[in-house]
């Protein structure tokens, strides 16, 4: 069927009903070329019939000499429709060794992002021959079910939601009604460019497809759809699952072990989804799964990819950010009323209190915050012992590799604290004591309980 207002508008209502998603408002974004005009001007021709206000937004990425004339022309166009149109400027000029698509891509979405209101529905003029161009590139880059499953009519986006209601017509198709509908548009002169993948793909490649596949799009967009429905039985399958394999932030391994290799690689991805990680390469998942099963008891066998990390302990896999563990920071000076900036780790700072930490009496001058130092004693609160840290350390159930980068605050040469773990020392505050609470800001996992208990990063 042909693209018309009522249409579009009944499709969008279709998903949005299915999606039980009723929004106070719709954000349109609005670039001023075809596609996008098409999609504002019969929005402002159903608005009476939507339910909800709509308005629009045009982001000006600065990157050609007529960005100004786009932004201008788009403000036009909406108010000519009775719309509003919010023009957010932002650099989308990529660093050395970005992608320019990417950059633009992100530098766009992102300042949608924050204009969108709560609970707002963003639309985009994607359509279905954009989908086919999707599905292959991804296809080709490596993708797996997700490449086919393509864009999404619809999915959450910042505070609100975004939808594509256009995936259902080809490009062809609203030419032709923008034609009848007399609507004027820009041509964007890097659509032109084919250095880029995309236009590549859709100048040399898909006009030959055609020729010889004339309903690709439509097939694709069929299979999309039936991909993207399997991803979601896949998700709540693999749910059910991680259940009963992990605990808090870990996965048991003998609850993994269980599972043929498929379903092992499944709920790693699940697991590691979950844990707010992006799972790595299908090869590197492998190879991470291979190793958590098969090595030495003894060992602590890890896994590395850009972003993140995966190790194995006691029986327990452990999945943090990659910089989780390392120890970037430099030690130094650390006063009452600052705070110590411990990197990617976070920082320290005093607080404070009464009872248990350092004496606000007794603390003359700085402290200094180290890695942990070779060979270091220790003597806890309440303890008349020195013990060596080491050992204090594994009794504490401390992580393994989070014990080297742990801070150990040192007042004269002697440990005082264990990051926020423990007092000792001779500034150990006794009961009721006015004293010096530590508090980390933005800490990791630090012990073992504490990845079992299901602690989350402050």
């Amino acid at each position: 069927m042909g693209f018309t207002p009522q249409r579009l508008r009944e499709s969008l209502s279709a998903t949005l009903q299915e999606a039980g998603v009723s929004p106070e408002s719709c954000c349109v974004a609005l670039s001023g070329g075809l596609d996008s005009t098409v999609l504002v001007a019969a929005l402002a021709a159903e608005s009476a019939r939507l339910g909800f206000p709509v308005r629009a937004v045009h982001v000006d990425h600065g990157l050609h000499r007529d960005s100004e004339l786009w932004s201008r022309r788009s403000a036009e166009l909406a108010g000519k429709l009775g719309l509003s149109c919010e023009i957010a400027r932002a650099d989308a000029r990529p660093v050395a060794g970005e992608s320019p698509e990417a950059t633009a891509r992100e530098v766009r979405y992102a300042a949608l992002a924050e204009r969108l209101r709560p609970g707002e529905l963003l639309l985009t003029a994607h359509h279905g021959d954009d989908q086919l161009e999707t599905v292959l590139l991804q296809w080709l880059r490596g993708g797996g079910l997700a490449a086919v499953a393509g864009m999404r009519p619809l999915s959450r986006f910042a505070s609100g939601w975004l939808a594509r209601p256009l995936l259902g017509w080809t490009r062809a198709e609203l030419r032709e009604w923008a034609g009848q509908a007399r609507l004027e548009w820009l041509e964007d002169p890097s659509n032109a460019d084919p250095r880029f993948d995309r236009n590549y793909l859709r100048l040399e490649v898909l006009p030959a497809l055609r020729a010889r596949w004339p309903a690709a799009a439509r097939t694709v967009g069929r299979v999309a759809a039936q991909a993207a429905e399997a991803l979601d039985l896949e998700a709540e399958f693999a749910a059910v699952g991680l259940a009963a394999v992990s605990e808090g932030e870990t996965m048991l391994l003998a609850g993994l072990e269980r599972h043929a290799a498929a379903r092992q690689r499944l709920l790693l991805r699940a697991w590691l989804r979950a844990r707010g990680l992006e799972p790595p390469s299908a090869a590197t998942l492998e190879s991470m799964r291979r190793d958590m099963l098969s090595a030495d008891p003894n060992r602590i066998p890890e896994t590395r990819w850009p972003g993140g990390v995966v190790r194995r302990y006691r029986g327990r896999l452990h999945a943090a950010t990659a910089v989780a563990g390392a120890a970037p920071w430099q030690g130094g000076e650390w006063f009452p009323g600052r705070r110590f900036d411990l990197g990617p780790l976070g920082c320290l700072e005093l607080a404070e209190a009464a009872g248990p930490g350092l004496s606000r009496e007794r603390l003359r001058g700085a402290l200094t915050v180290l890695p942990r130092p070779d060979g270091a004693v220790f003597r806890p609160a309440g303890s008349p012992h020195r013990r060596e840290l080491r050992k204090w350390l594994q009794e504490r159930g401390v992580l393994p590799w989070m014990r080297g980068s742990l801070p150990c605050v040192l007042a004269e040469g002697e440990i005082v604290a264990i990051a926020d773990l423990a007092c000792g020392g001779r500034l150990a505050a006794a009961p009721g004591e006015p004293s010096w609470r530590i508090e980390w800001h933005g800490r990791p996992t630090v012990t073992e309980a504490e990845a079992i208990a299901g602690r989350r990063t402050s």
